[in-house]
This record gives C-alpha cells, sequence and structure tokens, in this order.
C-alpha cells in the first residue's frame, strides 16, 4: 500500500518505472501463501473442543452442545464440549484464546463478551482483537416484566410511575455489568427514568424476588419468565428486540411501546482463537450454516425461545464490534463498573 501511495504521487512516469518493483513482490507474495498453503495439514487432524466460558446446563452450554451433536457428522472428528466457568467467563474465554490457533480449539460465545469487555478494562485478551468470529448461532429477546401488584399495565404506565416515584422503583439483574443491567440502564437513558439496581447471584433468584414482590421489575431472558406469566406470577409488558418476538407476538417491542430506539438482545455464536487459518474459518462457518438449517436442531433452539441465526464470519464479527461499543457507551453514560 505504501508503494502505491508513492507511485500515484509521483504521476504515471514514476508508477511505470515501479512496475516491475510490485510485479516481483506480488509474485513472492503469492509464491509464500501457494507455499503456506501446501505447509497447512489436513483439517481436521483431530478431535475438536467447544470451550464454554460458564457451568453446565445455562443457555451457552445447551447451545454449544447442540451444535456439537451435529459438527462430528460433517467433520469427521468427535466433538467435545469442555466447560470452564469463572470470573464471569472470563477464565474460560482467556483460556480458549490462548490456545494453538489450528481450528480443534473453538469458543462458545454470548452477548457476554461485550458486556464483560465493557466494564472490564484488565481482561486478559482483546476484544474483538484475540478472536476469529465463525458465526452466529441464535439471536433472542428479552422481556420487560414486573410484578404484578405494581399500579401500571404498560410501558408508558411504568414510565409515568417511575418519573412520579424516581429511585423507589427496584429492578433486579443476575449481577453488576450483566446484560440485564445494561438493558435497563439503556431503558432508564431513553426513558429519562430512575430506578434503583438490586443485583443478586444469577437469574433464578432474581426472577424469584421479583415473583415475590421484594423487587418490581426485572428485564430478562424469556424462557424462564415465560411460565410465571402464564401463571400470574409475573406480567410481561414488552420485548426489547427491534422486532416482536414470535413467541410472544401480541406483546410489542420496548420502541413501539415509547421508548423509542430502544433495541437489545441476548445472542449466541462460535468463535476461534485470532490467526486461526481461513480457510478453517470458512468451512467451520459453512458448515455451521449448514446445520442450523436442519429441522431438529431448529426447533431445539426454539424450544429455548432462540432464533436460529447462521450468518457469515464477517456479519458476526460486526455484530461484536456494534455491540461492544454500544455497552461501552451506556457502561460510560450509567457509571456501570465491574464488581
Amino acid at each position: 500500500m505504501q508503494v502505491e501511495r508513492m507511485a500515484r504521487t509521483s504521476g504515471s512516469a514514476c508508477l511505470a518505472q515501479r512496475e516491475p518493483l510490485l510485479l516481483a513482490f506480488a509474485g513472492v507474495f503469492a509464491a509464500a501463501l501457494a507455499g503456506n498453503a501446501m505447509a497447512q495439514p489436513a483439517w481436521p487432524a483431530k478431535p475438536l473442543r467447544i470451550v464454554v466460558p460458564f457451568a453446565a446446563g445455562g443457555s451457552n452450554d445447551v447451545f454449544a452442545r447442540a451444535v456439537a451433536d451435529r459438527l462430528p457428522a460433517v467433520l469427521g472428528q468427535p466433538v467435545i464440549v469442555e466447560n470452564r466457568a469463572g470470573a464471569g467467563s472470563a477464565t474460560g474465554t482467556a483460556y480458549a484464546v490462548r490456545s494453538a490457533p489450528d481450528g480443534h480449539t473453538l469458543l462458545a460465545v454470548s452477548s457476554t463478551l461485550t458486556t464483560l469487555a465493557a466494564v472490564q478494562p484488565n481482561l486478559p485478551y482483546n476484544v474483538p482483537a484475540d478472536f476469529a468470529p465463525v458465526g452466529l448461532v441464535a439471536r433472542s429477546a428479552m422481556g420487560l416484566f414486573i410484578h404484578p401488584a405494581l399500579p401500571v399495565k404498560d410501558v408508558q404506565g411504568l414510565v409515568r410511575l417511575a418519573r412520579a416515584r424516581p429511585g423507589e422503583i427496584n429492578y433486579a439483574t443476575a449481577g453488576i455489568g450483566g446484560i440485564n443491567q445494561f438493558a435497563t440502564e439503556m431503558f432508564q437513558s431513553i426513558a429519562k427514568v430512575r430506578l434503583t439496581h438490586v443485583p443478586y447471584k444469577g437469574n433464578a433468584p432474581a426472577l424469584t424476588d421479583v415473583m415475590g414482590g421484594h423487587v418490581q421489575m426485572m428485564i430478562s431472558s424469556l424462557p424462564p419468565a415465560l411460565q410465571h406469566v402464564r401463571s400470574g406470577r409475573l406480567r410481561l409488558l414488552a420485548v426489547s428486540s427491534a422486532e416482536r418476538s414470535q413467541f410472544v407476538p401480541e406483546l410489542p417491542t420496548l420502541a413501539e411501546a415509547g421508548v423509542p430506539g430502544y433495541a437489545a438482545e441476548l445472542w449466541w455464536g462460535i468463535a476461534a482463537p485470532a490467526r486461526t487459518p481461513d480457510a478453517v474459518v470458512r468451512r467451520l462457518s459453512q458448515e455451521l450454516q449448514k446445520i442450523l438449517a436442519e429441522r431438529e436442531l431448529r426447533q431445539r433452539f426454539l424450544d429455548e425461545a432462540a432464533i436460529p441465526s447462521p450468518g457469515s464470519p464477517e456479519s458476526f464479527g460486526e455484530l461484536i464490534v456494534r455491540d461492544l461499543a454500544t455497552w461501552r457507551r451506556v457502561a460510560a453514560d450509567r457509571g456501570i463498573r465491574a464488581e
């Protein structure tokens, strides 16, 4: 690129003089690429592993295992899921990205990758530089849930009440710096209300206290809460995504309900360590898109209120960069800091 810039500024005569040099450089570069391609061993050459940076049983683990169940049939090698929980997912993530970039170690990533990076300046890895995005797996809306005793029937009623009683309405989250807090802080910013944060150690105890009336509201993933909406223990006012959810199509989005510009989603995907060969990333991405089109696998995701969302490495990388920028802005504006 430096040679080309010099050529453009020097005029056509200079370009003609440098053309042999450019051709020679191109020839050497092409030869190096060819040699590198010939040196690449066949892939996959051994079993693969998908590192899940959370304990077994959660959505990250469920979706990673769903993918791992299908990949052996198309790759010809076993695929093992390895749970490495700790430090809010940082432990397993660091372990995966430090592994050999040969396509045999993959990482199950989710929205937490960007929310954690937005509040943790000293992580043992860099987002997005240390990752090679393979592909998005699924997306899911969240819901704005309230305790039925709260005297509101819709989002605008909640906004009016919160403005009339600043700081008196409590909201629960699964912990400081998580997607629940980011989503609710974004809601406060756009709606111009002030709520009080009550963090818990996990989604389940947070929802339990909302159902018990100890906390008035929570923006939470849909699956663990919808059953309690049906039983009358919770009320669902709207969904967080840019478009209505097919699982509760009768409910508006927060943007439709009077919080203009609001959009936040959960997502899950597969990544590899940076410097994983592009050919390997492409092959993995293609196979991932194929298996996500299978009816049985799609249904497995739909059962968890998640929409299978296959895509290219480029589009997934753009999502990560976009989300990270959004959550860093929210963290700075709302003063969200790591525990």
